[in-house]
């Protein structure tokens, strides 16, 4: 575990000795406010603040500039060839969030945004957030994410695209695919529906095992121990993808409350790891001045179902 505020977080084995964490933004300090913060560790035990702190150099210049709205949500990273991509969330003077790209020579960053807009944006219906990559059949590169329509009392549907060879754009004349919807009663935090901002599904991150791709997800609201992981099994990164079983695969436990944000990655040894954040039990929710803290659970997807075991 990373004590620090570290939500929504993605852990990339750079193959050189170390790991590196990135996650939504947060505030550390009266001048610390980085836009995606990051940390490393060579272990998974003993995590340091990361060099740079704030791994994205800049806002890009179409992401509203007014400090203290930055809303840099869940970052993913991905090499292609020698360039490692940034895939993260931030608001759009439309009033969209979108999600833009940004690119570094080094794992570890400084990543530069394109400037010349969003790779995806859902506009019209709530944004898009929450980007995830996977690698398909071929070794062809998918980005997956969330249409943001819960701000907006509309659907919040997984989707997902083919990439170009550099990451940088979707593929030129390809479509997205909606891989999952909100449609179990766990996933519902709405109150019956008096909050219907709280019904949702949102953060995918997709791994393959087993013959299948397995989509992992949050639902529920993030601000409470209701917020759970659930999983869908795909058959391919377009889809289509069912949901085998009917409630989270992972909840509020003694040791973490209101799990999310998952994502994986796979170790030095070859172990794959589930990557994921959680409240404090005595702490839930930013009511209680809680802080969404890093965890890793190992992840095991070679069977009928995912299975998670203890952490590091």
């Amino acid at each position: 575990m990373y004590s620090a505020d570290f939500p929504d977080p993605t852990i990339v084995n750079a193959a050189n000795g170390h790991y590196y964490a990135f996650s939504t933004n947060s505030i550390y300090g009266a001048l610390d406010w980085p836009l995606v913060p990051s940390a490393v560790t060579s272990d998974l035990t003993t995590w340091t603040r990361g060099t740079p702190s704030d791994a994205l150099a800049r806002r890009p210049t179409w992401q509203v500039q007014t400090p203290l709205l930055e809303k840099n949500w869940a970052p993913a990273v991905h090499q292609f060839d020698a360039t490692w991509v940034m895939y993260f969330v931030a608001p759009a003077y439309s009033g969209d969030q979108c999600i833009g790209v940004a690119t570094s020579t080094t794992v570890q960053g400084p990543y530069q945004p394109v400037d010349t807009g969003p790779i995806v944006c859902d506009y019209g219906a709530g944004g898009s957030i929450d980007p995830s990559v996977i690698l398909g059949a071929g070794n062809q590169p998918w980005l997956l994410w969330k249409t943001d329509g819960n701000c907006c009392q509309l659907p919040t549907p997984i989707k997902s695209q083919p990439l170009a060879a550099d990451g940088l754009t979707v593929a030129s004349g390809t479509t997205p695919n909606t891989l999952l919807t909100q449609d179990q009663a766990w996933e519902d935090g709405s109150n019956g529906g008096r909050e219907p901002w709280k019904r949702l599904i949102e953060g995918p991150a997709m791994v393959a095992g087993g013959g299948a791709y397995w989509l992992f997800y949050s639902a529920n609201w993030w601000d409470s121990s209701n917020y759970a992981v659930g999983y869908a099994r795909c058959t391919s990164p377009a889809g289509p993808c069912v949901k085998p079983h009917n409630g989270p695969l992972l909840g509020s436990g003694a040791s973490g409350a209101g799990p999310g944000g998952p994502d994986s990655f796979v170790d030095q040894t070859s172990q794959l790891w589930l990557v994921y954040h959680a409240w404090d039990p005595a702490a839930v929710g930013t009511a209680a001045n809680g802080r969404r803290t890093m965890r890793l659970s190992r992840l095991d997807v070679s069977g009928a179902a995912p299975i998670l075991a203890a952490g590091p």
